[in-house]
């Protein structure tokens, strides 16, 4: 899967997905302090999921207006660092790729996905 990891993604979380095979651009490496806005439309140009725990990335969505990239909101606060990379990692491995327009929210023990208006 092709993915863009917010800045707010652990580098561990990163690292996991990559040895994975997943196509991992990272924020926090390549658009150090570019709003969402930008990763937004960074994301959608070059097909790629919106990784993040920032609830502004699905305002965003639904107000493009389009088939935008699919944004996977972790809501994984209570769970270790290592429990968090595995329940990603494990939901992002269960599908080669998701279909554009998609909000995904992992949260421990469940999976919640809509397509939002824009998709």
């Amino acid at each position: 899967m092709r993915i863009l990891a917010d800045e707010n993604c652990d580098r561990l979380l990163v690292a996991a997905l990559r040895a994975s095979g997943h196509d991992v651009a990272y924020a926090l490496e390549n658009w150090r302090g570019e709003s969402d806005a930008v990763l937004y439309r960074i994301a959608r140009d070059q097909n790629r999921t919106i990784l993040t725990d920032d609830l502004d990335f699905g305002e965003l969505a639904e107000l493009e207006g389009e088939a935008g990239p699919t944004v996977i909101l972790m809501r994984l606060d209570p769970l270790s660092r290592t429990a968090r990379i595995s329940e990603v990692t494990s939901v992002i491995d269960t599908l080669k790729e998701w279909p554009r327009g998609l909000l995904v929210v992992i949260e421990p023990g469940q999976i919640r996905t809509r397509t939002y208006a824009g998709g």
